[in-house]
């Protein structure tokens, strides 16, 4: 896939995140070399605070799909991975699961001036602290449809603080597919 490919997605997976959980619109898919896409997930921490959207998606990955060892994978992401979300990408190695390309929307900083409280770090202060052979085998590109991004994040966080966080469901199947969703919804319109 190329940039501007990406950054189609990238709109896509922020409108389905605003979508799914209006107030935390964070989402992310994960994708084969062949860039198909095999999982996509929102953040569902309502249900369980491992359910990043970046950590939804590798657990389902990981009970869905039989993944080859080192089957090169991408992670698309509206957010910069958080520290919980970049723990989760390391350990899925252990079960093949090797994302070695992430594309972000907003960064880490520019989200923390939204949500002051995270703790979280960016990629580049993250990675230091992992095995040179994990850190130095992810290829990075941030900043995707960042603008818009930091947009649907700020208004999300302008819900939350009016108390206007609608009612999310705890039906966990709300929050994840797998598939090509973007062909899916091609063929429905076509037909």
């Amino acid at each position: 896939m190329n940039m501007s490919d990406y950054t189609e997605l990238m709109g896509e997976l922020l409108e389905l995140g605003v979508n799914a959980n209006p107030a935390f619109p964070f989402t992310a898919c994960i994708l084969d070399s062949s860039g198909q896409i095999l999982i996509t997930a929102c953040n569902a921490c309502h249900i369980s605070p491992l359910y990043t959207a970046e950590g939804l998606a590798l657990h389902l990955l990981a009970s869905e799909f039989d993944c080859q060892q080192k089957q090169s994978l991408t992670l698309i992401t509206t957010s910069e991975p958080d520290d919980l979300s970049l723990m989760a990408i390391y350990w899925a190695r252990c079960r093949g699961i090797h994302i070695d390309e992430i594309i972000y929307g907003i960064s880490r900083t520019e989200l923390k001036k939204i949500w002051p409280a995270d703790p979280s770090q960016g990629l580049d202060v993250n990675l230091k602290r992992f095995p040179e052979e994990f850190s130095s085998s992810i290829s990075i590109h941030g900043l995707v449809l960042a603008d818009e991004c930091f947009d649907a994040f700020e208004e999300g966080k302008a819900m939350f603080d009016r108390g206007d966080d609608p009612v999310r469901s705890m039906d966990i199947d709300q929050y994840w597919m797998t598939g090509d969703w973007l062909i899916d919804d091609w063929e429905e319109e076509v037909e």
